[in-house]
């Protein structure tokens, strides 16, 4: 082959590799904005499931901890933190020419004059982008003040429709039925109490309201008790639940949500992603966390079917329309 055959075969392999790319990016946006009915899921919870609740209990003092050296949030992510930083692992979709959040955007169904409430809004990246679609009104929530700043300063140019607010959202304690839509995005983890924090979005969503809750990881299908052992070591590293499709679907039933939607991809789905393989490497070599050469060595003594199949689970809950007030969450946790 003559030098300009091989520069031809190499561009079009270049091209094909693109467009293989951005078909896998456009079927997983396709497979997150047409969520399937959850009615044949969160019936009962497996074994694993259940030892979670009990042994995955975060304390008190797991506030901000965020790694195994005892370092906080903000002590982690400081050297990732600006206006165009993302935290979210797996963003739908990452095709060219396409925009972060626009998945969640058709999920969440913005109307101008809606009041929405983001739990954990890191840098405010999804709260920008539903602000600058659609004329509504959103409160973030997030426990380090260094991203309260970045999120004021970016939210500037709303003129006050988007605001932010530093707290525990474990102890928040906002009116009753003031929201048309909340959501939580890779956040709901990092939760002490989950029973009270879905009861609690029940309670601030008005009839009608839509809760949309992304979560990586999760124990759906684990069966073996080595490889609930190996992630249980990330849990006590990390202080981070996987709360998967299943167990939240289970824990917000009882509640009332109906209809219950729900979308997981396995790992060898999402973790293709651009926007995980971009963590991937901030995690190990820019913020130099352990955690995350911990979290190697766990996936390569773990069950291969376990670490590709693990979900990251996208889960959509309506209050109904004639729903009000608060139900109570419930009492104990139910297998």
């Amino acid at each position: 082959m003559d030098a300009v055959s091989i520069l031809l075969s190499v561009v079009g392999i270049i091209i094909g590799l693109f467009v293989l790319y951005n078909l896998l990016h456009y079927a997983l946006f396709l497979a997150v904005t047409h969520p399937r009915d959850a009615g044949g899921i969160g019936r009962e919870l497996n074994e694993f499931e259940r030892r979670q609740l009990v042994e995955w209990t975060p304390r008190a003092d797991d506030f901000l901890k965020h790694d195994d050296e005892h370092r906080t949030y903000d002590d982690v992510f400081g050297a990732y933190r600006d206006e165009q930083a993302n935290y979210s692992t797996c963003v739908f979709p990452r095709a060219a020419f396409t925009q972060p959040y626009e998945a969640e955007y058709l999920l969440l169904e913005p109307k101008p004059g809606m009041r929405l409430l983001e739990l954990g809004c890191g840098s405010g990246a999804a709260a920008h982008y539903l602000a600058s679609r659609c004329d509504v009104e959103i409160l973030c929530v997030t426990n380090s003040s260094v991203q309260a700043d970045i999120c004021r300063r970016k939210f500037a140019e709303f003129g006050g429709r988007v605001s932010v607010i530093v707290a525990d959202f474990d102890s928040l304690d906002l009116a009753s039925e003031s929201f048309d839509a909340v959501y939580a995005f890779e956040s709901i983890g990092y939760t002490k109490d989950l029973d009270v924090w879905l009861a609690r979005c029940w309670r601030m969503l008005r009839p009608g309201g839509r809760l949309l809750i992304r979560t990586p990881g999760g124990l759906d299908h684990c069966r073996r008790e080595e490889d609930f052992r190996s992630v249980t070591a990330f849990f006590d590293n990390w202080r981070y639940n996987f709360v998967g499709a299943n167990l939240l679907v289970h824990k917000m039933r009882p509640l009332g949500f109906d209809p219950i939607l729900y979308r997981r991809l396995p790992f060898w789905a999402w973790g293709l992603t651009w926007n995980y393989i971009q963590h991937m490497l901030l995690w190990k070599y820019r913020l130099k966390m352990r955690t995350f050469v911990e979290l190697e060595r766990i996936i390569w003594r773990t069950s291969k079917v376990f670490v590709f199949g693990n979900p990251y689970s996208t889960v959509l809950a309506i209050k109904p329309a004639a729903a009000s007030g608060a139900r109570p969450p419930p009492e104990a946790p139910q297998g």
